[in-house]
C-alpha cells in the first residue's frame, strides 16, 4: 500500500485587491510636516498598483495629509534623464509602518497620476 500525498495550497492572508508591481524605484517626496513646513525628501517606491503605492524613507519623517512624488520607471535601462518615463502621484498616506531596519515606510492611496 502506497500513501499519495497531494500539495495543499497554502492560504495566505493577501488584503491587496488588485496587482502590484514590486520593485525598488529612487523616488523625491514632496510634503508637509507635522508643524505644516514643506518638506522635501529622498524615498524609495517599493511597489505600486492602480490605486496605492508604497514608500521607504526616513523614519523620522512625518508626513502631512498630501503627498507629492516623482519617480522615473524603468524596470530594464538605466534611469538617466530621458532614458526612463518620469511619474507624478498625488495622493494620501493611509498606513505608516516600520521595516527591520528601522526605515519607516509609507502606503499611499493614489488621487492622481500623470506620466510627465
Amino acid at each position: 500500500m502506497f500513501l499519495q500525498q497531494q500539495p495543499q495550497p497554502t492560504r495566505t492572508n493577501e488584503r491587496r485587491k488588485k496587482p502590484r508591481m514590486v520593485g525598488s524605484y529612487p523616488a523625491i517626496l514632496q510634503s508637509r510636516d507635522a508643524q505644516g513646513r514643506k518638506i522635501r525628501l529622498n524615498a524609495t517606491l517599493i511597489n505600486i498598483s492602480s490605486s496605492v503605492f508604497c514608500l521607504v524613507l526616513k523614519p523620522q519623517a512625518r508626513l502631512d495629509k498630501d503627498v507629492f512624488v516623482l519617480f522615473r520607471y524603468s524596470v530594464t535601462g538605466p534611469l538617466g534623464k530621458g532614458r526612463a518615463p518620469l511619474v507624478a502621484l498625488r495622493g494620501k498616506p493611509i498606513r505608516f509602518g516600520q521595516t527591520e531596519a528601522g526605515m519607516q515606510t509609507v502606503a499611499v492611496k493614489i488621487g492622481h497620476s500623470r506620466f510627465l
